[in-house]
């Protein structure tokens, strides 16, 4: 009895499937970082600035993120400086977040694109250097 309830247990553990980790959905695509934004569209396309940058824009395309409001979460050496809410309401949408730079805020700064879950969907960095 015993080794047929092993059998049956190893039969049962081999054929049904294990619960999946829960995988991020959506994604981010053409991430970059600016010194301003025209119509929308970014004007340059920076890894880094001057301290004399009064704002930095992050610009992205946010996909298969329909119906949620991300977070983009702005980090100076791995402190939350920044969060700013987005509301997805399209399956490609760009979309974008900005911080009013401080002179002393000089570092590598990060931007990571959080879900409604969570889950990190997208990083990118810039450094913010003296001049």
């Amino acid at each position: 009895m015993h080794r047929m309830l092993l059998a049956i247990a190893f039969a049962l553990a081999v054929l049904l499937p294990l619960p999946a980790a829960h995988a991020a959905d959506g994604s981010v695509a053409n991430a970059t970082f600016t010194s301003g934004l025209t119509d929308g569209t970014p004007i340059d396309f920076r890894q880094e600035f001057f301290n004399d940058t009064p704002v930095v824009y992050y610009y992205s395309e946010l996909l298969d993120l329909t119906g949620q409001t991300v977070r983009h979460r702005w980090s100076l050496e791995g402190k939350l400086m920044h969060e700013v809410p987005v509301k997805v309401s399209r399956a490609r949408q760009p979309a974008w977040s900005r911080t009013a730079m401080q002179p002393d805020w000089t570092g590598n700064w990060t931007v990571e694109v959080v879900d409604e879950r969570g889950n990190v969907v997208g990083r990118s960095n810039f450094a913010y250097n003296p001049m």
